[in-house]
């Protein structure tokens, strides 16, 4: 438009005539009116960035342009049924916003891509229908400012969670170095595995001393599973120990020791006498208190089984950290109202040993069987979302999360049924990439630490009133970890905030809203139809 103005006036000459006047005068009348409506197309652009009415949804993350990027990335990996999934997720937040056309536009892009699949995978889009619909739970939480009313253990943080991985995926390949290059962000800690007395190379060694260099020079700290292979009664008070103890000291790093974990799991040789057991890991800890006090000790046991768990525990005194090996593996259920997974599995161990800090120790989810050659892709992603997305705000004793992954071909080889490499999962990859960006997520270990935001989250009904600005999210609970496309929040009819990422959080103003008016909590999928709702009273 702005060409064609800039031809018109450089074709208007002053003429001394009066035809040459008219002439002239009409040029300006049209350049005039090009000009304007230059302004009104310029006018109109501006204002679809912004909503067109009060009740237009307005995103509280960049979600529109990470998909955009992200779905360039696919394609050009011809990752197809990833950038079919993307395009649908665009066109859908498109057609919240108003913009029926360019929605079409990528509802067609995305067929192209989803055509171009030859995976014989099912269709990408993952959301619930039908039956699972009346199986669903809406549970909403707010920020409150984070604080303990305990003293902080060793290397805990006032707020937020410490990252955490074991790079035994096909990207990594045990190369510490290339954790943060392949997942976008360095990691607090990284986890090791040390058998019991086996002497370390390079240097000679029985702690891990090159491992730790490398832990070193990334600023993080060292996970160290310690593997009492031979039994309780090889645990002694001896010269390996005690050089243990002091090399770690030497590492000059925080090292998380988790020693003898699983113990409640009789895959272990270490597991069937817990007395024996609380005495070897009480000696364990009292060595490394005279020897090394930049060791945190971590008593982790499996998930399961349950009921002997309490059997084990040391006591508080000897423990700084309780660590769960946390999994889901088992693929979604066969029920329309099955919700088993990582949610699950956590909530009856997360009160146990209160006053300590907790740490997923290892945590995986498998989205593939070896056994069975059954893939189940989305079913995973749905559960990582669970343990990114909700399970560290949840449970606010929750301090660290190291994620166990290990892939296809090292499974094989150990004879495992589980593949958890989320590079293996492009929609699993995808989301824990996006999940750790969250200012929740902590790289680097020191006492103290914190986020930006300095904040942990409560029940919703649990709060007390607040006039000032505070977080919220809403947990989501669908069977088989299924998730809306977005959650929009309302009073009296009026949005307040619509989200379109997990754990689909916004920020509330709450000297803008009427107490005495419920809260109102819609879920949508993706043609921005209504798959739930939910309305809770306004904190008193």
């Amino acid at each position: 438009m702005l060409n064609e103005f800039t031809t018109f006036r450089g074709n208007c000459h002053p003429m001394r005539t009066m035809s040459r006047f008219i002439v002239l005068f009409s040029c300006l009348l049209i350049g005039a009116a090009i000009y304007a409506l230059q302004l009104r197309l310029d006018t109109d652009t501006l204002a679809r960035t912004k909503p067109a009415a009060a009740n237009e949804p307005e995103p509280m993350h960049p979600a529109l342009a990470y998909w955009e990027r992200q779905l360039a990335d696919a394609a050009a990996r011809s990752e197809w049924r990833q950038a079919a999934d993307l395009a649908s997720r665009k066109a859908a937040y498109l057609r919240s916003v108003g913009e029926q056309d360019s929605a079409s536009a990528a509802d067609e892009l995305g067929r192209q891509y989803a055509a171009r699949d030859s995976s014989g995978e099912a269709p990408a889009v993952f959301e619930p229908a039908g039956v699972e619909l009346q199986a669903v739970a809406m549970e909403p939480y707010i920020s409150v400012p984070a604080g303990e009313s305990r003293p902080l253990a060793k290397f805990e943080p006032l707020s937020g969670v410490y990252l955490g991985m074991l790079g035994a995926d096909k990207r990594v390949g045990f190369n510490m170095n290339n954790i943060e290059q392949v997942y976008g962000r360095r990691h607090a800690i990284y986890l090791s595995y040390v058998g019991w007395r086996k002497v370390q190379s390079d240097p000679v060694s029985y702690f891990p001393l090159k491992t730790a260099e490398t832990v070193k020079a990334l600023g993080g700290a060292l996970q160290i599973g310690w593997e009492p292979r031979y039994g309780l009664d090889d645990v002694q008070d001896d010269e390996y120990v005690r050089t243990f103890a002091r090399e770690a000291k030497a590492s000059g790093i925080p090292v998380f020791l988790r020693y003898a974990s699983e113990m409640n799991g009789g895959w272990v040789p270490w597991h069937g006498d817990p007395g024996k057991y609380i005495e070897k890991f009480r000696l364990i800890h009292n060595i490394m208190k005279e020897e090394a006090p930049n060791v945190a000790m971590v008593w982790s046991p499996n998930f399961m089984p349950m009921d002997n768990i309490d059997e084990y525990y040391p006591g508080d005194e000897y423990v700084d950290w309780i660590g769960y090996s946390l999994y889901a593996t088992g693929g979604p259920g066969e029920k329309a109202d099955d919700k088993s997974g990582f949610l699950q599995s956590f909530q009856p161990l997360s009160g146990k040993f209160p006053g300590k800090p907790i740490m997923i120790s290892e945590g995986g989810v498998s989205h593939y069987n070896l056994a069975t050659n059954q893939s189940y892709e989305r079913w995973a992603e749905g559960q990582l979302g669970d343990l990114y997305g909700y399970l560290t705000r949840m449970y606010p004793r929750v301090k660290a999360v190291t994620y166990f992954n290990f892939g296809k071909e090292r499974a094989l080889r150990n004879k495992m049924e589980a593949v958890y490499d989320l590079g293996e999962n492009p929609f699993a990859d995808l989301l824990y990439k996006r999940s750790i960006q969250h200012d929740l997520y902590l790289s680097r270990v020191e006492p103290g630490a914190r986020t930006g935001e300095n904040i942990a989250y409560i029940l919703w009904s649990q709060a007390a009133r607040t006039d000032g600005k505070r977080k919220l999210f809403t947990r989501i609970s669908f069977p088989q970890s299924k998730q809306p496309f977005a959650v929009g929040y309302y009073q009296a009819g009026k949005l307040l905030g619509m989200a379109y990422e997990l754990p689909w959080e916004i920020e509330l103003d709450f000297a803008k809203l009427d107490p005495n008016r419920p809260l109102t909590i819609a879920a949508f999928g993706r043609s921005m139809e209504k798959l739930a709702e939910t309305s809770v009273p306004l904190p008193k």
